[in-house]
């Protein structure tokens, strides 16, 4: 009975996204169609690489509410930049969204301003200056270089897409750092106990300047893959993302306060995301207007269970202490 108990607290997420999967494959015949598929996993590749970003302020114990308006802004860079460098069209998103994040972490570092309302006024600019550069328009480039094209629209195999294989690759390497190296470690600890990590000399600010311009490049990163595969960049593009990455990130078992979260879950809840979103546009007895209501049902049962957990006792959690002592033995 132990062991059963263990093995579902280890593996909720991946019972879930299976639950979905199910159901999608009742819900509608082609929800499991090659073609189908491939399509799900471009689409939940790029909201998952925001969700990666979001992975890391969450674990530090904050929040980033900009990433939507990174992933707009970074939209707008890549299109209008292709038109004259591939390097640029490239590199600049991915600067910006750091500036972006550098300045998130200079508000809630610096100036003490919570992070709710610190990356919420900067939502608010960035997506302010996107719709003064474009105009409140959509931009077109016309047709993109080969090697920008493919970053959103190539596929190996037919089916298996590049977002895909970046997202995964990003996944692995994202975790390698926060089990194996130093600032992965330390994300946990301040998210666990920022008291506890300053009197191990773990430096608190410079652990959310890192997760928020992790954060914010990561945003960057997706906006580039999003508006590769679409071609152009809309006022709008990313809009409401931040919602979507933070129930990824929650879904997949991080706790919104901090210490608790692994990359691994943030792919399960990622691609829970994806599919669900998926079966609303596929399935004809909801309107779809409702998918927002799901979500919130959802995701306020994973902080119910996770409220439990916490209260009861968790199986199979790597905890604040343990994090503690292997950074003291590295």
């Amino acid at each position: 009975m132990k062991n059963f108990k263990t093995f579902i607290l280890d593996n909720v997420t991946l019972l879930g996204l299976i639950t979905v999967i199910i159901i999608g494959a009742l819900v509608s015949p082609t929800f499991l169609s090659l073609q189908n598929t491939s399509n799900l996993l471009r689409s939940a590749s790029i909201m998952g690489l925001v969700s990666v970003g979001m992975t890391f302020v969450i674990l530090c114990g904050s929040i980033d509410l900009s990433v939507s308006s990174v992933f707009s802004l970074s939209c707008y860079f890549f299109i209008v930049l292709s038109r004259y460098s591939v390097v640029l069209a490239i590199l600049v998103p991915l600067v910006v969204g750091v500036v972006v994040g550098l300045v998130n972490g200079f508000l809630i570092n610096k100036m003490a301003i919570p992070a709710f309302v610190g990356t919420l006024a900067t939502m608010l600019l960035v997506r302010g200056l996107v719709l003064a550069f474009s105009n409140n328009v959509t931009v077109n480039v016309g047709t993109l270089p080969p090697v920008l094209s493919f970053i959103g629209r190539g596929v190996f195999l037919q089916y298996i897409s590049f977002p895909l294989i970046l997202f995964i690759l990003v996944v692995a390497i994202t975790s390698f750092v926060l089990k194996k190296r130093f600032i992965g470690r330390t994300m946990y600890i301040v998210g666990g106990n920022a008291e506890a990590a300053k009197m191990m000399g773990v430096s608190v600010q410079k652990t959310l300047f890192t997760a928020h311009a992790l954060c914010g490049m990561m945003a960057g990163f997706a906006g580039i893959i999003f508006a590769s595969r679409v071609g152009s960049s809309y006022p709008l593009a990313g809009n409401g993302y931040e919602l979507y990455a933070i129930a990824s990130v929650v879904i997949g078992g991080a706790a919104l306060t901090g210490g608790i979260g692994k990359m691994t879950g943030t792919l399960f809840g990622s691609l829970i995301m994806g599919s669900f979103s998926n079966i609303f546009k596929l399935q004809r007895f909801i309107d779809p207007q409702w998918e927002f209501v799901m979500i919130g049902v959802i995701l306020l049962a994973v902080v119910i269970v996770q409220s439990l957990a916490s209260k009861y006792g968790s199986v199979g959690r790597k905890d604040t202490k343990d994090y503690v002592e292997s950074l003291g033995n590295s």
